[in-house]
């Protein structure tokens, strides 16, 4: 599991899209439909009238308590186009390189759409996160929705109040749910559990092999880790 955490943000601060046409639907569809790309990455999405998350093609379910190293450079933001009850249409940046950012009267023009169907352009956001049980399995959430936008900048405000006092900013999260009630109707929305939150210096040594979870989780520092 050596260097994974700096393969991983090589892969995936960069935008996901293709120059090329046919690249970028091959990109969608098998975003849309799970399937790891190229970059090792396994889609997940998350249906709030099922109240579950789907990952990769066989649409897995998220173990709730599995832990995820998520890496704030890797956070995305975007849209998507809907129509016909598929989407259509994606563009993603980096959510910290504002200069990358996409304006509406930027995105191609799919219509007609029918708004009564939820077809037309959305804001999105994502995320990506490494597993921390050994596997070194990267992951990609991805939303349209509002609950599961706000539930994501949830996360991401968390981090910038850490940061902005110096303390270790970067989480330790699991994957969970909560039910709310929205025009009478019950649904499900995301909730990234943050289980603890560590320094850059400790999660490159837990990646590099140089510390165990439990010290990472526990807050320890490399320099403070002795030789045996």
């Amino acid at each position: 599991m050596s260097n994974a955490l700096t393969t991983f943000l090589d892969k995936v601060e960069l935008p996901v899209l293709s120059d090329e046409a046919l690249a970028e639907a091959i990109r969608d569809a098998q975003q849309e439909d799970g399937y790891t790309g190229r970059d090792n990455l396994t889609y997940i999405d998350f249906s709030g009238k099922l109240g579950r998350y789907r990952a990769g093609r066989d649409k897995d379910d998220m173990d709730p308590e599995r832990l995820f190293f998520f890496e704030p450079m890797t956070a995305l933001k975007g849209w998507i186009c809907w129509k016909d009850g598929k989407p259509v249409g994606r563009v993603e940046w980096p959510y910290l390189l504002k200069d990358r950012e996409v304006g509406r009267d930027e995105l191609d023009d799919h219509g007609p759409y029918n708004e009564g169907r939820g077809e037309g352009w959305f804001t999105s956001r994502g995320f990506g996160v490494i597993a921390l049980d050994g596997s070194g399995e990267q992951y990609k959430f991805s939303t349209n929705t509002v609950s599961a936008k706000n539930a994501v900048e949830d996360v991401m405000n968390s981090i910038a109040g850490n940061a902005g006092k110096a303390q270790p900013s970067l989480p330790i999260i699991r994957f969970e749910k909560e039910e709310f009630e929205a025009q009478g109707q019950k649904n499900w929305k995301p909730k990234f559990i943050i289980e603890a939150w560590v320094t850059r210096e400790a999660a490159t040594a837990f990646f590099d092999g140089n510390m165990p979870l439990e010290d990472l989780l526990n807050g320890v520092e490399p320099k403070k880790l002795t030789k045996k």
